[in-house]
């Protein structure tokens, strides 16, 4: 009788530890998204005030808004989302760094939109190959970049 139970309380505390691992991981998530949104805030806040002065913006630096963690969400969101990630061009790997121009890149399909965090007016989210760019909407200069966002697409 004593083995059953012992038997059973193991069973039920495995069935238990997936959920909260699981929930464990969400609630790091909505941390590490919630860091991003900050940082895109104090960005349009900023932007706002640099714009009201006539005043040039600072210099961007990468890796900024897109810290390590917050790649690693934002990988995670885009690889479960189930929406076809976009292809690049044959051949184009050129990425654009911060503080260059953002034309030229690809609008983010609306179904990855939908999965990645809102953003403020001033910020938008930019494709280039399979680099995600956070973009300055207004002046069209890439904020930050995060590589190898998107898989990529296997040589024919």
């Amino acid at each position: 009788m004593a083995i059953v139970f012992r038997s059973v309380t193991a069973i039920v505390a495995l069935a238990l530890v997936p959920p909260v691992a699981a929930q464990a991981r969400q609630q790091i998530d909505t941390g590490l998204i919630v860091q991003f949104q900050r940082a895109a805030d104090s960005y349009a806040f900023h932007h706002r005030q640099t714009e009201r002065r006539g005043a040039s913006p600072a210099p961007l630096i990468e890796g900024a808004f897109f810290t390590p963690q917050v790649a690693a969400a934002f990988r995670d969101r885009i690889r479960t989302s189930g929406c076809e990630v976009p292809q690049g061009r044959s051949g184009d790997f050129a990425v654009p760094r911060p503080n260059e121009s953002s034309e030229g890149t690809g609008a983010l399909p609306s179904c990855l939109s939908a999965v990645l965090p809102a953003l403020p007016a001033e910020l938008e989210y930019r494709v280039s190959g399979v680099a995600l760019l956070l973009a300055d909407a207004h002046l069209h200069i890439v904020v930050d970049v995060l590589h190898a966002a998107f898989p990529q697409p296997a040589s024919p």
